[in-house]
């Protein structure tokens, strides 16, 4: 199969789809790849690298874009619509739910989009995780870093510093909110409390709680920094209560492949401590923070509404980009290697590779992004023959 790599176009997106060591693993079961020029430059990856590993480097991005399967990071944006072509095989971060011209596009244009993000093994979402420990942890060293007053914000030192204060009087430790207790929060809150700080963990599921009550990192994170864990449920009654007190709140609810749901509301916010900062690692998929109405960029990344400041980058991994590029094509690869082999049809009979078809032969496939934007759904095996 003709493989393409183009080059990630999004505000600050240094990521890459492959890396010069799953190029060779492509090449190796014989398959063909093309990269545009300067693709893996943001990751530290240069065209010679690609060379090597039996890619070639074509200098547009129609020549990457016109092959027979297409593997990107993040979604196609706007001007990259017109590269779309019946039965091409597009591999990458789709978050549907939430962009309906993107939607429109892929259907009209008959693309067979496979997302990362709805891909399912094992009741894990193995392609969506790799980035949850990423966007986690920097959601935690960010609102660190907003919390200077340089930056607006509060002045607080996450962990303060009572170490060596022989009268023990110490000094105030920062408090973070973590609203969810999956891959995303259960990684921000190791972080936060890495750097000190009290940490409120807000939980759905009851069984997730009890796990995280016995989780012999968080434990032993409190007694090293000597920091407080909270571990509760997540209410509305909940977070009304430690919204005051926190000085960030980092949200992480997510539906896969649905529009996040409005956990946070406009209330809430203005509870907030004027300087305090919030984050919404789930922006991608609409975001679970009424007060976030628009996405930021690395260049931009916060505004304030009601004192507070919101930061809302789509594609927060991106600034690490090594590093996520690394663990996000560790995780992709093999999926590929099956992709370009069997097709999607075949590829299909994984069932982990099924529930990633979001869009093929002009219909919407998966049901939580149909239902999000109110477009008809039809059940992939109906045309998968």
């Amino acid at each position: 199969m003709k493989i393409g790599l183009p080059k990630e176009i999004k505000n600050n997106e240094n990521r890459v789809g492959l890396t010069p060591t799953a190029v060779k693993t492509l090449v190796k079961h014989g398959h063909k790849v093309f990269v545009q020029k300067g693709a893996g430059i943001g990751s530290g990856f240069s065209d010679k690298e690609f060379i090597s590993a039996g890619a070639k480097i074509v200098p547009t991005a129609q020549q990457a874009w016109n092959n027979e399967m297409v593997v990107k990071v993040k979604e196609p944006l706007v001007n990259e619509y017109h590269f779309f072509k019946p039965g091409m095989l597009l591999f990458t971060y789709l978050h549907l739910a939430d962009n309906l011209p993107l939607t429109k596009a892929l259907l009209k244009s008959k693309v067979t989009g496979v997302a990362y993000e709805t891909m399912r093994k094992n009741g894990t979402l193995p392609l969506l995780a790799p980035m949850s420990r990423v966007a986690g942890r920097r959601s935690a060293i960010i609102a660190a870093n907003f919390m200077g007053s340089h930056h607006g914000g509060i002045g607080l030192l996450p962990g303060g510093v009572d170490d060596n204060d022989p009268k023990k009087i110490g000094t105030e430790k920062g408090l973070f909110l973590v609203i969810g207790g999956g891959v995303a929060g259960y990684n921000a809150a190791t972080t936060a409390m890495g750097l000190g700080a009290n940490v409120v963990i807000l939980e759905r599921n009851p069984k997730r709680i009890q796990e995280l009550k016995h989780d012999n990192k968080l434990n032993t994170l409190s007694k090293v920094f000597k920091s407080k864990i909270v571990i509760d449920a997540s209410t509305d009654a909940n977070i009304n209560k430690y919204i005051s007190q926190a000085d960030a709140l980092i949200s992480t609810v997510l539906i896969p492949g649905a529009k996040a749901p409005k956990v946070v509301k406009t209330s809430m916010v203005k509870k907030m401590k004027p300087g305090s900062i919030i984050i919404d690692i789930a922006i991608d998929q609409g975001g679970s923070v009424e007060t976030i109405n628009r996405t930021t960029t690395h260049d931009n990344p916060v505004y304030i509404a009601h004192n507070v400041m919101h930061y809302a980058v789509a594609n927060m991994p991106g600034a690490t980009s090594r590093t996520a590029t690394m663990a996000l094509v560790n995780a992709t690869t093999p999926y590929a290697v099956e992709l370009a082999a069997s097709g999607v049809v075949n590829a299909a009979k994984n069932s982990t590779i099924y529930d990633g078809i979001n869009t093929y032969q002009g219909k919407l496939t998966f049901k939580p992004v149909a239902e999000a934007l109110k477009i008809a759904y039809t059940e992939a095996k109906s045309l998968l023959k």
